[in-house]
């Protein structure tokens, strides 16, 4: 699993920084050859379109390195055991609410597959593809992080001070 996770996280940074890199370079070139009154017709609609793709992608890496804000208030103040278990819980009802958020962009991205992305002859599909893929790569995150989080309930780590 851990393999896996590392080739997903490895594609990911790639892809992010792809995209991330292709909108500086769009938008910078848009707005130069805008401001020389020669605007590049489309660039803020790609550009915008590869920002879709970058938050859905990146949004994982984020949830994978638990990097997303939180309130662990409460949390912190019950035994460890029980904080497993909470967070168990939380992923679980993130795990239900990736699921169904991956159907309704499944149902948009076939619902706009005959609708053009603009001015470009693009179909708006390839846009809203973003959100059950990286949907689903948020549930996978979610699937992984409860299965740790299962085995360690199960096989406490033991160190000197006692059971963590």
């Amino acid at each position: 699993m851990e393999r896996l996770t590392n080739a997903i996280n490895k594609v990911e940074t790639f892809i992010s920084t792809c995209l991330l890199s292709a909108i500086v370079v769009l938008v910078f070139f848009s707005s130069l050859m805008r401001y020389l009154g020669h605007p590049i017709n489309g660039a803020d609609t790609i550009a915008a379109s590869f920002f879709v793709w970058l938050i859905y992608i990146a949004s994982d890496q984020v949830y994978r390195k638990d990097r997303h804000l939180g309130v662990d208030f409460f949390v912190q103040r019950v035994p460890e055991r029980m904080g497993k278990i909470i967070a168990i819980l939380v992923h679980l009802f993130i795990l239900v609410f990736l699921l169904v958020v991956t159907y309704y962009g499944m149902v948009l991205t076939i619902e706009n597959n005959g609708r053009i992305l603009g001015d470009l002859p693009i179909s708006y599909a390839l846009v809203a593809t973003a959100i059950p893929v990286g949907t689903i790569l948020m549930s996978l995150t979610a699937v992984i992080k409860i299965l740790r989080l299962i085995g360690e309930l199960r096989n406490p780590v033991k160190t000197k001070i006692g059971v963590r």
